[in-house]
């Protein structure tokens, strides 16, 4: 058995798109999704957001047509055979650069969004490499750092989306002493396939943070639930999973039958509050979960005195 040990990790800065992650050096054109400080392609310091490179790029392209529309009136005023002429083209021709710069700022960020696709698709090939060296660094982490690997592979996870990642970032969960207070996640870890790795990490979260057990989490523990059952710790995980499920209601009501099969199995605490569901809820029988509970109760809490303003 791996012995666990304490850590803190790294806060994790969540965006609101996955290419926000992305990092593009202005000196190599290399990409990262890490955060370090220099670029791994070039060791120089030009790493900026993807983002950024392409507004800079865009307002780049701007100037350029306002450069243009400047030597055109120049030109316009050379080419003037009187004064007034020559007074006549330089007017227009501010009045239009003037125009010419509020309708780009207006386009800006269209143009920007623009700037941002076509770049991702010229350069696909550019930010799979990048991807790859993060990969690489994330190897060689694993050998001296189990925390900084994690670390690396929760950020690749932004963009890339694949069960190898999520396996491995599950299997490095597991070697930490998990806490309420880490900045942790499920869903995106959920694979296609059964994993015991994946299996004993829902049960520990289920304990130490029950607001992450959702559907997708629920359906998961049920689609492999024979599965779990054959692991050495298999009817406690599924019990903690029932534990986390009862703190709402909506999930009494939508797996009552697999709440009825582990609810023997709850901790006083969690059992209390399928107890006081229960009683809130008299009209409701969820397939035969009523008359499981008033058993359970009658069995082991009949006399406790937390039970008993519930009676």
């Amino acid at each position: 058995m791996v012995k666990k040990r304490p850590v803190q990790l790294k806060p994790y800065t969540k965006t609101r798109y996955a290419y926000e992650k992305l990092r593009v050096c202005k000196n190599c054109h290399q990409y990262t999704i890490l955060w370090e400080d220099t670029c791994a392609s070039c060791g120089k310091h030009s790493l900026v957001p993807i983002m950024d490179y392409a507004q800079a790029r865009t307002r780049r392209s701007m100037l350029n047509v306002k450069l243009i529309s400047l030597l055109m009136t120049l030109i316009a005023i050379l080419l003037s055979p009187t004064v007034m002429q020559m007074i006549i083209s330089l007017v227009v021709g501010i009045v239009l650069t003037g125009l010419l710069w509020k309708v780009q700022q207006k386009m800006l960020p269209s143009e920007t969004f623009r700037k941002l696709n076509q770049l991702m698709n010229s350069t696909a090939q550019n930010i799979r490499a990048g991807i790859e060296l993060n990969r690489g660094t994330a190897s060689a982490a694993l050998k001296e750092d189990e925390k900084l690997t994690y670390e690396i592979l929760r950020e690749m996870a932004t963009v890339v989306h694949n069960d190898r990642i999520r396996l491995q970032q599950v299997v490095l969960l597991q070697t930490f002493v998990l806490r309420k207070d880490m900045d942790l996640e499920l869903e995106p870890l959920l694979l296609k396939d059964f994993d015991q790795e994946l299996a004993a990490y829902i049960g520990e979260i289920a304990k130490i943070k029950r607001d992450m057990i959702k559907t997708k989490t629920i359906q998961y523990v049920l689609n492999y639930e024979s599965h779990i059952l054959m692991m050495p710790q298999g009817k406690q995980i599924l019990a903690s999973v029932v534990g986390a499920c009862v703190r709402l209601k909506k999930y009494v009501d939508t797996y009552p039958d697999f709440i009825h099969r582990y609810a023997i199995l709850l901790p006083k605490d969690r059992f209390l509050r399928l107890y006081q569901l229960v009683r809130r809820n008299p009209s409701s029988n969820w397939n035969g979960l009523r008359d499981e509970v008033s058993s359970i109760y009658h069995e082991k809490y009949r006399w406790d005195p937390d039970f008993q303003n519930w009676d």
